[in-house]
């Protein structure tokens, strides 16, 4: 999802759909093999501002062909939040999983209202080399360069990286409709506790090129690198926090 602006804008930034099965996470006595990426269903509880925003729900699934998946991010917000965010809200990605690497196929977003006003649709064409589509309206029309992502497929990129035991320097993201330079860094290592038990995690921050947020987020290596928490900082305040409630196979 995204983020700019209004509740619905800045809880979209920090879940980005950040989560990917990865190997060796185990869950009760089911067990995600190291045979490769694995579908999953995850819950995060989300505040905003230090008030109780919902939860948001991400499910990464195999797509219709070999080597395709689809990950889809629902959204339930308390009462309170449904003034910015609509709970019919979700948002829809296709990425593409080979041998070199991954890379996005099409990404929308749906608001949940019956205009399409502040939608999104994105369509990558990897041999034209172009990205097409909508942002809230408006045509976008983008040249298209190896390691572009969508707010989805970077997450991806970022797990199998960490999997490599690579440290990523930085991602060009299609956000706001504008294709955008992030920087990430490494910030150590810290406990988090969650839902299965005290976790050691690889703290790992980022950020837009010219903006005064920074994201950081908490990736559990005993958990395959999965994001147990993350929280977005706007001028060194934190303003969205979310924390992993549940992780289920399947």
């Amino acid at each position: 999802m995204r983020l700019e602006s209004t509740w619905r804008a800045q809880i979209a930034a920090v879940a980005g759909a950040w989560l990917l099965a990865a190997p060796g996470i185990a869950l009760g006595d089911q067990a995600i093999t190291p045979a490769g990426l694995q579908p999953y269903t995850a819950r995060y509880q989300v505040s905003y501002r230090g008030l109780n925003g919902g939860e948001i729900e991400s499910s990464f699934q195999h797509g219709t062909a070999a080597g395709l998946w689809q990950y889809e991010t629902r959204v339930f917000p308390t009462l309170l939040a449904r003034v910015a965010i609509s709970s019919q809200a979700h948002e829809r990605s296709v990425i593409q999983v080979n041998p070199a690497g991954i890379r996005p196929l099409s990404f929308n977003f749906n608001d949940g209202s019956n205009s399409s006003e502040k939608d999104v649709r994105l369509d990558f064409d990897w041999n034209a080399l172009t990205v097409t589509g909508t942002f809230e309206g408006r045509p976008v029309s983008l040249p298209l360069t190896p390691g572009t992502h969508d707010t989805s497929s970077v997450q991806a990129a970022m797990i199998l990286e960490l999997l490599a035991g690579r440290k990523p320097q930085g991602f060009k993201i299609i956000t706001g409709g504008k294709l955008r330079e992030y920087r990430y860094w490494p910030e150590g290592t810290q406990q988090v506790m969650t839902p299965y038990g005290q976790v050691e995690a690889e703290v790992w921050a980022s950020q837009r090129t010219g903006s005064n947020r920074v994201t950081k987020t908490w990736h559990a290596e005993s958990l395959g690198y999965v994001p147990v928490q993350a929280i977005q900082y706007r001028k060194g305040k934190p303003e969205v926090q979310m924390k992993l409630v549940k992780l289920t196979k399947g």
